[in-house]
Order: C-alpha cells, then sequence, then structure tokens
C-alpha cells in the first residue's frame, strides 16, 4: 500500500432510466480519475433505483452488460473501481442478490460480496421497505489484497452490524467500503454517526458512496456521500446533488493511530462471546 493516495466516493441520483444511469457513473468516474483518484467507489444499485419490479427487471448476470462497462472503465483509466452495487440474477434462484463488485486497474474482477444484512423496516409515516421478499441475502465476508492494501466490502444496510466489520478488520482490511442508498429519513439522524463509528473502533478509513434525492414517490436517499479518516474524522463529505468528493488516504496517519491508540489488540471479547485471557 503506497503511503498516500486520492480515493473519491460517487454520489448520485439513480433512477429506473439504466442507461441514464451508466452514462452518469461513466461520466463521474472520469471526473474522478481525471481529478487524480486512484479509488473510486461508486453507490448502491447505480445503475437502477426504483420501484423493485424494475429494479429486478433491470437484473443481470454477472458478468453481463454493466460489469463489463465497470471493467472497461477501470482498465481505461488505470484504477481501482468499487461498482457500487447491482441487482444480480443468478440462474435458477428465484431471488436477486444486491452484488457489489470490485475491479483492478487492469479490469480484473477481484472481489463479489453479496450484501449479507436486508432492509426489513416499517417505520410508519417514513419509510417501510422489505427487501426479503425479493432479495437473497449473501453468505460470505468479503475482502480483497488491492494496490491500496486490503479492503473490506459492505453494503449500506450491513452498517448497522459492527460485527461484520471486525471480522473484514481480522482479515487485514485497512479500508472499509460502504456503498448505500441510505434512506432520508434514518440517514438524517444515524448515517454520519454509524460511519464515524465504524471508522473509530477499527481505526480504518471508510469509503462511502451514497445516493442522494428523490427516486421514486415515496422513498428518498440522505446523500451526504463521505471519506471518513481511521480517528472518525470526515475528510470530505459530498452536498446535495449528483457529484465527486475526493480525499486523501495516508497509511502513515492510520499506523500512527493504531500505534498510539492499540485499541485493536486491546480486545478480550471475541467474536463469539468468548473472553480472551490475559
Amino acid at each position: 500500500m503506497g503511503d498516500s493516495y486520492w480515493a473519491a466516493a460517487i454520489q448520485m441520483t439513480s433512477g429506473e432510466d439504466k442507461e441514464r444511469n451508466l452514462e452518469a457513473a461513466e461520466r463521474l468516474v472520469r471526473e474522478a480519475a481525471e481529478r487524480g483518484a486512484r479509488l473510486v467507489a461508486l453507490p448502491e444499485l447505480f445503475n437502477c433505483l426504483g420501484h423493485k419490479e424494475q429494479v429486478i427487471r433491470a437484473a443481470e448476470p454477472v458478468p453481463g452488460p454493466t460489469s463489463r462497462r465497470m471493467r472497461d472503465l477501470a482498465r481505461r483509466y488505470r484504477i481501482t473501481l468499487l461498482a457500487g452495487s447491482l441487482c444480480e440474477r443468478v440462474e435458477g434462484r428465484d431471488r436477486v442478490f444486491n452484488t457489489s463488485l470490485l475491479f483492478d486497474h487492469s479490469g480484473t474482477l477481484l472481489a463479489r460480496y453479496r450484501k449479507i444484512h436486508l432492509f426489513d423496516v416499517n417505520l410508519p409515516g417514513r419509510v417501510s421497505y422489505r427487501e426479503s421478499s425479493w432479495m437473497a441475502p449473501g453468505r460470505d465476508v468479503v475482502s480483497a489484497e488491492t494496490d491500496h492494501g486490503r479492503l473490506g466490502l459492505s453494503i449500506c444496510y450491513d452498517l448497522r452490524f459492527p460485527e461484520l466489520y471486525r471480522r473484514l478488520v481480522r482479515q487485514g482490511c485497512r479500508i472499509l467500503l460502504v456503498p448505500s442508498a441510505f434512506s432520508l429519513p434514518t440517514g438524517r439522524d444515524h448515517w454520519e454517526v454509524l460511519l464515524r463509528s465504524r471508522a473509530i473502533e477499527n481505526q480504518t478509513y471508510v469509503i462511502a458512496p451514497n445516493q442522494c434525492g428523490q427516486h421514486t414517490p415515496g422513498f428518498a436517499t440522505c446523500g451526504r456521500s463521505a471519506v471518513i479518516d481511521p480517528w472518525g474524522v470526515p475528510q470530505a463529505v459530498a452536498p446535495d446533488g449528483e457529484g465527486v468528493i475526493l480525499a486523501r488516504l495516508d497509511a502513515r496517519r492510520q499506523e500512527t493511530i493504531r500505534r498510539e491508540l492499540p485499541a485493536l489488540s486491546h480486545r478480550r471479547l471475541d467474536l463469539d462471546g468468548s473472553i480472551k485471557q490475559r
């Protein structure tokens, strides 16, 4: 992992027009690369976000049209590219997966992560959503070694489950990726708090590209895409609307934080609940 480099989070207002979404994603990835970003991340369901029936119709296999376009973008701009997530269709399955893809600078697919925690929420008068009625949960914790160190993959609602991120850190992750379509009612109060918590407790960078705005009647997302440093300090936060934010990731700063406040080495409770002896 290089000492420091620029990373970008892309904020989008994706809708049900798949081609329009892909054109916007390609334009914003190009902008990020031209501004010097070497690691670029797109948000959740960047190629189609709307009514579940339309998102399901837009589902693709992997490899498929969207993943090939993202592969070509990574190769063209020589970047590590997180294709936030797309709706993945798998032959023989009734339900689709919400799948994140990570490509290296040569266009090689390094990792495929299927969202583990599904958003089944009913907040009367604010938001009601049941992903499990049409999405299948993933079963694997996924990370990948890159030119920028080991990256940990997650998607949106996963953010509320800290045990996933501790598993990723135990795999050696220094950067956590959280592509999202975080709903407006919950995101106003919880989004930044959760991002900063995951960064602080794991002493990692967190890159969180989010959707922003109205996608269908009754469903809006909160935006505020962010890059958080291992001390929990936001290094870049997006204003409303589509756009690109950049922040410099510094491996030496992360090492200093982990050395001076070695909380990760002080853990006594293991993931299975057992207490380590000292």
